[in-house]
């Protein structure tokens, strides 16, 4: 007796759960009906960007649908004189607003995941079939480890750095094509095979760094790939005189005083600058660099270069890697996300929050966003390619490290990422200058990133002090 109730309550159990299973699936699939009038609230950037990028292509799909855009900028702007965390202070600013839709960053969907704070959508792609097969693996598999193991959110854009090479100067040079995975010391030793003769508006160059291109550029650069860091983990101390930068240090100097690599501090618009004269002084632009470092924007300016740039000799050009750190080499932290869109947990406007995220991570929006080529591209792989059919594998060949940002790991004062700049340059200038021996220039620049370091905490401190007391007065 008791065998066959065990029984019968079994089979009951079953037909529940294949009923809800049912049930649920149904729900799933719904369409989002057309009739019905829906307020989305959206986390972006800012309401003029969200419209030109996302929201007016959806509303024109779904006109019952009506959007109140969150901007982050507004919050940004409060926190410029603030000492509050930025990170923290965007987790209140969520919780206050809650957007149906938020779009996050790497570590701030990880965080929000791991809370339960995201709708998870493995079980609605599954259910309507949303094809995530041409999705770059490498970010697919970022946003289930980032969600511990499921989908929280999914990126339709992502951007790279990558090594340009003008692939006429190398053969008109006879050097040889540049590869990937190269390390920073390969690059360098290529970028020195290059003529350094010649006046300085007709000279070639073997490399030009992105940035304002001061010596500053080349050294933080080559310390990030091997992971080095200015500060202890405390933020207290300066590291500079250690080994590992003594090394990355006299890697770049090297390069620099052999005059392969080309220096200016005037990448930047002037007052009254022209976008010829702003374009024509980049070399790689003109065809007097052989190698430069920069992102997926940078497709756009050569492609312009032609229209706005008068008497302007287009070249061959190619991609490959970014330098990578050598004991890493399938590995970069050049890759990053733009943006991933995910959908409250506690959204009330689960089902139209989704075919948002679904139709902003569809192959049609994929489509019109490599036609327009505005810097990002698609993370769909399929869509990814320019007008002129160039190998644009570098972008995404390697693996990506997604380094999650925590402000309180190496903290340092806001005045501080002036001052490295400022004392690289200047202790450089006197090295390269012979003023100065290779020792003098490091005990150098390590003191006065030191005093610099300690000046901007007492500086922090001081504001803070004030700060309070201008509240307790309130």
């Amino acid at each position: 007796m008791m065998r066959k109730t065990f029984s019968l309550l079994l089979v009951s159990l079953l037909a529940l759960t294949l009923l809800l299973s049912a049930c649920s699936e149904k729900l799933a699939l719904e369409p989002l009906d057309a009739k019905q009038n829906v307020k989305l609230k959206v986390l972006f950037w800012e309401e003029e960007y969200f419209y030109r990028e996302y929201g007016n292509y959806f509303t024109m799909k779904y006109p019952n649908v009506e959007f109140e855009v969150i901007s982050t900028a507004k919050l940004q702007q409060e926190m410029e004189n603030s000492y509050e965390d930025y990170q923290e202070a965007m987790y209140k600013f969520i919780e206050e607003n809650q957007p149906d839709i938020l779009m996050l960053q790497p570590d701030q969907y990880e965080k929000l995941a791991s809370e339960g704070k995201l709708y998870e959508l493995d079980t609605i792609m599954k259910q309507e079939k949303f094809d995530t097969e041409s999705f770059l693996p490498s970010v697919m598999q970022m946003l289930k480890d980032k969600g511990g193991g499921k989908t929280y959110g999914l990126t339709a854009t992502f951007g790279a750095q990558v090594l340009y090479y003008n692939a006429d100067l190398f053969q008109k040079n006879g050097v040889e094509l540049p590869k990937n995975q190269m390390t920073w010391d390969q690059v360098l030793q290529l970028a020195q095979r290059f003529p350094t003769s010649g006046s300085d508006k007709d000279r070639i160059y073997g490399l030009k760094m992105q940035g304002m291109g001061g010596a500053s550029d080349l050294v933080m650069n080559l310390g990030r790939t091997e992971n080095l860091r200015w500060v202890d983990k405390e933020g207290k101390k300066v590291q500079f005189e250690a080994e590992s930068w003594r090394k990355v240090y006299q890697l770049a100097t090297n390069a620099l005083k052999s005059g392969a690599i080309y220096q200016e501090n005037r990448d930047m618009p002037q007052s009254g600058d022209t976008m010829e004269s702003y374009m024509s002084r980049n070399p790689f632009t003109v065809g007097r660099a052989a190698m430069t470092v920069s992102s997926s924007w940078y497709m756009n300016e050569i492609s312009r270069a032609k229209d706005q740039i008068k008497d302007f000799k287009p070249f061959q050009w190619g991609v490959v890697t970014a330098p990578v750190n050598p004991a890493e080499p399938n590995m970069t932290d050049n890759m990053y996300l733009n943006d991933i869109m995910s959908v409250n947990a506690k959204s009330a406007n689960t089902r139209a929050a989704w075919e948002f995220v679904k139709f902003v991570n569809g192959p049609e929006m994929a489509r019109m966003q490599s036609r327009q080529m505005s810097g990002s591209l698609p993370t769909r792989k399929e869509f990814i390619k320019d007008k002129e059919n160039h190998d644009l594998s570098a972008f995404y060949l390697l693996t990506p490290k997604f380094t999650s940002y925590n402000s309180k790991e190496y903290p340092m004062p806001n005045s501080f990422y002036m001052t490295q700049n400022t004392v690289i340059d200047e202790q450089t200038k006197q090295f390269l200058d012979n003023k100065q021996s290779m020792e003098q220039t490091i005990a150098n620049i390590q003191k006065q990133l030191q005093d610099g370091l300690d000046k901007g905490w007492q500086e922090d401190e001081a504001k803070k002090k004030k700060d309070k007391e201008k509240e307790a007065k309130k």
